[in-house]
């Protein structure tokens, strides 16, 4: 009876003296940047929804197959998508766009921007700081005398 509790105990500390979890990544909140009008257009730069919820959205031009079909292949990881990949928006591919969406403020089947880039299907630019670059100095000419050191 004894060894139970100074069991509990080691169990205990030992779980309280580990390292801390850091916290899981929040998902992104969809609702950030809905416009109620439709914005003018702008190079890079394409809009979807409908009246009164309009949202930042992959171009056209950036969903090829390859991307769609890696769009079907993260919501099937997620459980979001169920069956083969086409490599097309089908019925099916929509569904799982409004079941991602729908919990993080979006209830739209248009894949919206910041829902593509938390899966990572289109690239999230960074601004990085530019690295200076050093002048070269220029190298000794051997025939140049001006260029020898005296002894």
């Amino acid at each position: 009876m004894i060894r139970r509790p100074a069991l509990l105990a080691l169990l205990l500390l030992t779980a309280c003296g580990g390292p801390v979890m850091p916290e899981p990544p929040r998902p992104p909140d969809l609702t950030i940047g809905i416009r109620t009008e439709k914005p003018a257009p702008e190079a890079g730069i394409c809009w979807a929804g409908e009246e009164g919820r309009w949202f930042e959205a992959p171009c056209p031009d950036l969903m090829t197959p390859e991307r769609i079909a890696t769009l079907q292949r993260a919501l099937e990881a997620r459980g979001l998508y169920a069956g083969e990949i086409t490599e097309e928006l089908d019925t099916r591919t929509r569904s799982g766009i409004r079941k991602l969406q729908a919990p993080l403020g979006l209830d739209s089947d248009r894949l919206s921007l910041a829902a593509a880039r938390a899966l990572g299907l289109v690239p999230i630019e960074l601004s990085l700081p530019e690295e200076e670059e050093e002048p070269e100095s220029p190298l000794p000419d051997p025939a140049d005398p001006a260029d020898e050191t005296e002894s």
